[in-house]
């Protein structure tokens, strides 16, 4: 049968300290040079390529797929999305003089979330979340990445149209390589096609699905200290104009037509939650990959995940279901 609604609700504190302790032990492991960003980047690694890919097959293979809500959901996001990557990309030319490439890193700054780290062990704890939350995932990983992708290496000179759409559709079939939307959609077949699972394998798949949270989380430790060790943000001005976008446009443009479209609690609050995430550790490592803006993401990155750890406080204690 499909299990994934009958876990019971946890209490917020029960919410809370677990998941704000393992940031807190990251950032002391990071604080006291046990782990540095080396270690980190090994972590990630683990959890992206393997306990992620994991735990959105288990968890969506013991699912009913949310069919009724995911076009809503979907144009709830893409609307958003639109909407918050229009605002981010003016913002960056006309108030910070940004080029075209630079702006890409800002609006990708501004459009991904920790959903990985931070987003899923929530999304995992709170029932209503997880499969609406999931899905967001595949979108993100398809549209984000593609519109980032394109902007950071926006083509200059004779065939320019050719090499953008080249780029885009390069950065569309990139995504769908993406372990976590590998392991999504192999979920989701397997939900649909209601597959047998033999219990020791179900009991791997959930044995190596539990440590994404605790692994994650202790990575966002290690990397938001490690951004403010190395001192390489820049001025706020960025953040100022750019977090809010992340932290409140998104979510509130989004939040607000997924509950029109879909009138669905759960789908509303993933919505939110997905969007409202804070600026994810990878737009660093996507910035310095295409070489454009790194400082800006970096102060982007750092000043963003302090300030959304406060919001995402503030929606789980006025949102979380009860």
């Amino acid at each position: 049968g499909k299990l994934a609604y009958e876990r019971p609700m946890p209490s917020l504190a029960v919410l809370l300290v677990p998941l704000f302790g393992t940031i807190a032990i990251g950032a002391f492991a990071r604080g006291s040079r046990l782990f540095d960003s080396e270690d980190a980047r090994r972590f990630s690694r683990f959890v992206f390529t393997i306990a992620m890919p994991i735990a959105a097959f288990d968890f969506l293979r013991q699912s009913d797929p949310p069919t009724d809500i995911l076009l809503g959901l979907g144009t709830a996001y893409l609307v958003g999305l639109a909407i918050t990557a229009a605002a981010a990309f003016v913002v960056s030319r006309t108030l910070l003089g940004l080029t075209i490439r630079e702006a890409g890193a800002a609006v990708f700054a501004s459009t991904c979330g920790n959903a990985i780290f931070l987003g899923i062990p929530i999304a995992l704890a709170v029932p209503e979340w997880t499969a609406p939350f999931f899905m967001l995932v595949m979108f993100e990983g398809t549209f984000v990445f593609a519109i980032g992708t394109a902007l950071m290496t926006w083509p200059e000179g004779d065939g320019a149209a050719g090499q953008l759409v080249e780029s885009v559709l390069g950065a569309i079939g990139r995504a769908f390589k993406n372990p976590i939307i590998i392991g999504t959609l192999l979920g989701l077949f397997a939900s649909i096609l209601d597959l047998p699972m033999p219990e020791p394998l179900a009991q791997l798949l959930s044995f190596m699905s539990r440590v994404v949270g605790p692994v994650g989380l202790f990575v966002l430790g290690i990397s938001i200290v490690d951004i403010i060790a190395k001192g390489e943000m820049a001025s706020v001005k960025a953040p100022l104009l750019l977090v809010p976008m992340k932290l409140l446009l998104f979510p509130a443009v989004t939040g607000s037509l997924a509950w029109m479209l879909t009138g669905d609690p759960g789908a509303t609050g993933a919505a939110i939650l997905f969007t409202g995430l804070p600026s994810a550790v990878a737009s660093i490592v996507l910035s310095n990959v295409y070489g454009q803006w790194q400082s800006g993401v970096t102060s982007l990155v750092g000043i963003g995940t302090l300030l959304g750890l406060i919001t995402l406080v503030i929606f789980l204690v006025v949102g979380m279901p009860v």
